[in-house]
């Protein structure tokens, strides 16, 4: 067998190591270079309780994140579910050798055109589209159109400053005088290290952006005013989308669409590393196990989502219908140290109190990781 992985981030480099286990030949074809064009807060966090600790690039686990409403609150997120903090451009190009040294032929600063895919569906048995969204599978099928249903658009500073009252913890704000339609939307401080952060804020989006919509660059400006980050200097600024609904079909012919491209991004935080390298792993299983294997990828990937999903599904149903105090008292009462606070709240919201013992009680059988 003969594949081609267009994109080199997590989902394509995991495709490709997955593929070299089974010692089918892989050819990965990158954009730019290995690591480049990152804008997130380069963090993974394990939601299903399954992905592999990180070897290369991994800066600290993170314990403890706050969530900013009308006040800060601590949650203990560490207890829950691995959160990492990494560098992402290490991390990547670490995994881009360890597939090198594996066999696999990687290509970087080779961009797929429509017509170039087209030409690789005759010169390869496979094609696994790990290039992002809007991918050129949605170009050369003519399904973009399905990435703005609803996505989340992003901006983002690495900042040089002093981050060390923050450290080790991560921190979500929650915008307030944001309409309805565009939340989930926050802004978020992770610091790499005490003097380095990645700043930025998101919010939800359905189709085109209308000239009285948020203008994120305003928003972020507005942001390192409130967090008093205006005297820092700005090393890297960039912004993107990412779909937050998985795309409604993932297999077109003989490419399959993981990642980005499957539309694998959680709704809720933005967050989509662990499910982009599931999808990498799971994609070259359904191929190595033939095609009844390669028509349930999809369903496979909505297998490991179920309980997660659910959750995401209710905490924005209620950010979108709550005042913003009424999600404050929300925070509050999910961060609450004391157990009689929490069930108290939870007693209050039976829906998601449900809906997360399943989460957190569901055991997932992990894919056989590559790493």
């Amino acid at each position: 067998m003969k594949i081609a992985v267009i994109g080199a981030g997590p989902a394509g480099l995991f495709a490709a190591l997955a593929a070299r286990r089974y010692n089918i030949s892989v050819d990965v074809f990158e954009k730019r270079q290995v690591g480049g064009g990152i804008v997130c807060g380069e963090c993974i966090f394990d939601s299903l309780r399954i992905f592999p600790r990180p070897d290369e690039g991994l800066l600290r686990p993170v314990r403890e994140i706050i969530l900013q409403g009308r006040r800060g609150y601590k949650l203990a997120l560490g207890k829950y579910r691995p959160l990492w903090m990494v560098d992402r451009k290490t991390w990547q190009r670490g995994l881009a050798r360890r597939a090198r040294d594996m066999g696999a032929s990687l290509h970087e600063n080779t961009a797929v055109s429509p017509a170039r895919l087209n030409a690789m569906q005759a010169e390869y048995d496979w094609v696994i589209d790990a290039g992002g969204a809007p991918c050129v599978t949605s170009r050369l099928h003519s399904f973009q159109a399905e990435y703005f249903r609803e996505y989340l658009l992003a901006y983002q500073f690495v900042l040089e400053g002093d981050f060390s009252a923050l450290m080790p913890r991560l921190k979500f704000a929650f915008l307030e005088n944001i309409p309805t339609r565009f939340q989930p939307s926050y802004y978020w401080v992770f610091p790499k290290y005490a003097h380095t952060a990645n700043v930025g804020v998101v919010c939800t989006v359905h189709g085109s952006l209308g000239r009285h919509d948020p203008n994120l660059k305003e928003l972020l400006a507005d942001v390192c005013r409130r967090e008093n980050l205006q005297g820092f200097t700005i090393v890297e600024k960039g912004g993107g989308i990412a779909a937050s609904r998985m795309v409604t079909r993932l297999v077109y012919g003989n490419i399959l669409l993981a990642g980005d491209a499957a539309g694998l991004t959680s709704p809720l935080h933005g967050g989509g590393i662990d499910l982009a390298c599931l999808s990498g792993v799971v994609a070259v299983e359904a191929l190595w196990g033939g095609p009844r294997e390669v028509a349930r990828y999809g369903k496979k990937l909505k297998a490991f989502l179920r309980e997660r999903k659910a959750v995401e599904d209710i905490a924005i149903r209620k950010m979108r219908s709550f005042s913003f105090d009424q999600f404050d008292r929300l925070l509050a009462g999910v961060t609450a140290r004391g157990t009689p606070a929490r069930l108290k709240t939870g007693l209050c919201h039976p829906d998601l109190l449900w809906a997360t013992l399943r989460w957190f009680g569901t055991k997932k059988k992990p894919p056989a990781w590559p790493v």
